[in-house]
This record gives C-alpha cells, sequence and structure tokens, in this order.
C-alpha cells in the first residue's frame, strides 16, 4: 500500500518558497566571505544587480567605517531603507550613493551607472575594492565600447533574449560590446586589489558569468561572440567587438572572487521545507531546457508518478528556461508561460486533473514582463480557460507570450513585492 500524501495548496507552495528564500540569507554569506584582514584597509563598495542592496547592507556590517565609499545600483522598485539604515549604523551615510537603472534592457541611467562604476573604481590610490554581484547586474550598469551606442546595445540584448540563447550565451556578447564587463572594472582598479562576492542567478556558472563579470578576468572570445552573435542575432553580426580583460599573473594575485550562493541552493532549502509539511521531494537536476521540453517532461513525470502511486509525490527544480518569442506585443515572462504550457499538457490527460499542481516562481518577484511573480495551475486549468474565456484562448495566449493577463483572468497568477533575491525559476510540481 503506497504512503498518502498531504494536501498542498497554492498557499502552502508559496509559504515554501518564501520561506526557503528566507533561509538563504545573503548577510550572513556576504559576511563570511569577507576576510578579517581587509578590516583594517580602506575599502571602496560597489554593489550591483538586483541583490545589490542586501548585499552591500551586509559590507556595512561587516567593514564599517573602513569604507571610504559605497556605490549601490538597484533596480526600480527594490527597496534600500535596510541599506541606508545599516549605513547609517555604521556611521558611513554620506558615503553612500544610490542609483536606479533599469531591467531587463539597459537604459539612460543604466549607462550612468556604469560610468560611475568605473569612475569610483579609477579614481582610487591605495584602495581595496570590494565588488558584490548578483543577477540583473548586466543591464543595470552598461558602459558601451567604441562605435557602439546604446540604441544598438539594447537592440542586439532584445534580440538575443527573445532568440532563446542561454543567459551564458547572452553575456559572452555582452561583454565584448562594453568597458565595464568581462573585466573592465577590474582592468580599471589596477593596480589595487579587488575582491568579488557573487550571488549568482546563473544555473551552473562561475563568477565570470553573473553580471557579464565586471570585476573578474574573462576567457572569451571576440570569435566566441561573432558566432554567438551570427547564431541567435545575425542582423548584427557584423557589429564591432572588443576584446575583454584577460589578467596577468600579476592581476591574478590582486583579484578574488567567491559565490556565496547559487540557484542550486534554492531547490534544496525549499525541498526541506516541503518535507517538513510531510511531503516525499526529489530535487530535479537544474535545467535550462526550453520551456516547451520541460512541460512536457512535467507532465509525463505526473503520469508516471499518478499511475504508480509511489513516492515522491514532489519534485522540485531550479531552472532558466529558455523561451523564443515570436511576438513583443504581450506581457509574458518565463514562469507565466511555463505555468500555461503546463496546465495545457496537463489537461490532456483527464486523470491527472483532480491529482497534480504545479507552480513556478520568479524568485526575485518579477517574472519578465507579465506583471505578476509566477504562477500555480493544476491539471483543470486547461478546462478552466476553455469555459472562461473561450476554447482556443489558452492556445493565444501561449503563441502571442501574453499569459501574463491570461493568469490574472484565471487567478492563478502569483504577486509579491521584489524579493530582494534572484536565482533563477523555481518549479515544484506535486501529486496530491
Amino acid at each position: 500500500m503506497s504512503a498518502r500524501a498531504p494536501a498542498i495548496g497554492r498557499a502552502a507552495l508559496e509559504r515554501a518558497f518564501r520561506v526557503a528564500l528566507r533561509e538563504l540569507d545573503v548577510a550572513s554569506r556576504v559576511e563570511q566571505a569577507l576576510p578579517r584582514a581587509w578590516l583594517g584597509r580602506t575599502v571602496r563598495v560597489i554593489a550591483v544587480g538586483k541583490v545589490a542592496p542586501a548585499m552591500a547592507a551586509a559590507a556595512f556590517a561587516c567593514l564599517g567605517r573602513a569604507i571610504e565609499q559605497c556605490l549601490v545600483v538597484a533596480p526600480d522598485g527594490t527597496s534600500v531603507v535596510e541599506t541606508e539604515a545599516a549605513a547609517g549604523r555604521a556611521g558611513i551615510a554620506e558615503r553612500l550613493t544610490v542609483v536606479r537603472a533599469s531591467h531587463p534592457l539597459p537604459d539612460a541611467r543604466s549607462v550612468r551607472a556604469g560610468v560611475a562604476c568605473l569612475a569610483t573604481a579609477r579614481s582610487a590610490e591605495r584602495t581595496s575594492f570590494v565588488v558584490l554581484v548578483s543577477g540583473g547586474a548586466s543591464a543595470l550598469a552598461c558602459a558601451p565600447s567604441a562605435r557602439v551606442t546604446l540604441r544598438t546595445k539594447r537592440a542586439i540584448s532584445r534580440a538575443m533574449l527573445d532568440s532563446g540563447a542561454s543567459v551564458q550565451q547572452i553575456n559572452v556578447v555582452r561583454k565584448h560590446l562594453s568597458v565595464l564587463k568581462g573585466g573592465g572594472l577590474a582592468r580599471v582598479a589596477a593596480p589595487n586589489p579587488v575582491l568579488t562576492i557573487v550571488v549568482s542567478d546563473v544555473i551552473g556558472g562561475s563568477a565570470a558569468d553573473v553580471g557579464s563579470g565586471p570585476s573578474v578576468p574573462d576567457a572569451s572570445t571576440v570569435g566566441e561572440a561573432r558566432r554567438l552573435l551570427r547564431a541567435y542575432a545575425p542582423s548584427f553580426a557584423g557589429v564591432r567587438l572588443s576584446e575583454t580583460f584577460r589578467a596577468s599573473k600579476e592581476d591574478a594575485r590582486r583579484l578574488r572572487a567567491k559565490v556565496v550562493l547559487s540557484p542550486e541552493d534554492l531547490p534544496r532549502a525549499v525541498g526541506r521545507v516541503l518535507t517538513a509539511a510531510g511531503l516525499s521531494v526529489r530535487v530535479l537536476p537544474p535545467s535550462q531546457a526550453s520551456a516547451e521540453e520541460l512541460a512536457t517532461e512535467y507532465a509525463a513525470l505526473a503520469r508516471r508518478a499518478s499511475r504508480a502511486g509511489t513516492l515522491p509525490r514532489a519534485f522540485v527544480r531550479v531552472a532558466e528556461p529558455s523561451v523564443v518569442v515570436l511576438s513583443r506585443g504581450g506581457k509574458g515572462g518565463r514562469s507565466t508561460h511555463l505555468a500555461a504550457l503546463v496546465g495545457r499538457a496537463l489537461g490532456r490527460a483527464l486523470e491527472l486533473a483532480p491529482t497534480v499542481r504545479f507552480a513556478t516562481f520568479a524568485t526575485d518577484g518579477v517574472d519578465g514582463g507579465s506583471g505578476t511573480a509566477g504562477a500555480v495551475v493544476d491539471g483543470r486549468f486547461a478546462a478552466r480557460v476553455d469555459a472562461r474565456l473561450g476554447v482556443g484562448a489558452l492556445d493565444r495566449a501561449i503563441a502571442s507570450f501574453d499569459t501574463g493577463p491570461l493568469h490574472e483572468a484565471m487567478k492563478t497568477a502569483v504577486f509579491m513585492a521584489p524579493t530582494g533575491q534572484n536565482l533563477a525559476d523555481l518549479h515544484v510540481l506535486v501529486i496530491a
């Protein structure tokens, strides 16, 4: 006789997500990565990304008055209240500058932020640098290389994002269009030591992959970037590209980097929460497969688990699905798009309708342009869409990448404020 899994509803899944994010405490990770030997030095802190405010606050608590200057570059909507409070407690409030910029595409503010980052590094003598990098930094701080305009860089970024290219591939191209990325910040900070602390949003990524690696050496080549442009943005294959920073032996001694939190940490944390709730949990390998491939996999997995009547009853994964966007007019994101695909796939197996629930969350609280943080669907989702919005509405929303309004109308959308974290997307499949 198989074990009976407890009922896990939408509220429980959202709670598991939030509890896991709190467990993965950014502040403690950053503080542990700051070596005590740095405390007696004069330090400049540059923090860029969606997690920049939390990372900077931790650095303030640890380094205190040793900080002579701090620049924080964060997206609109992300709170900096605690960052400013931490600067006040450390006695360095007047040394803090907060800059807002655009994501996922750079804007004029992003260029100003990029210039500010380079100026902060370039003007220092006998100073140590702590560079705090997290997902979103590539768009938030932008310094186009010679003969590349912001308009061109935005167009290339949009083409690559819509093409289904992975974040690693997109960032290789970004590095070779910039004087900041691909180690550009490390180059201008020479000969000063630079410690880079990273909260990664890149599955299987290194410090050089996150935020396009502004403060670490880069191994990618112009030829590699050119091949990626030909494959994913062919109309820009002839754009002028620049070499990135390759560290000498002397540079290597002054540069250090540490990834303190990564996407792979998240499903384990969620799994612990769900296990405590009474579920048997299996953590699936991370994935960057296409949204269509993942939807097919989840439906097949649900079908097998339901028919077998065996444990585990919850499957958890961190992923960054690739999505090819053929229509730019819709309001969609990876999470809402995948949830719609999974809901449609589950609906084709009627026996799954009452037994399966699938949740997908954008860990930063912002799922692309969908206006949501993700969605939670079950096996009856497709039938309910047909009944409420008409036959074909689900297919049209998927085709036009307009799944945010679809989930809002069906009350399956998840809403939350920016979380202060950014660890790719979380997927949870539960067989009740």
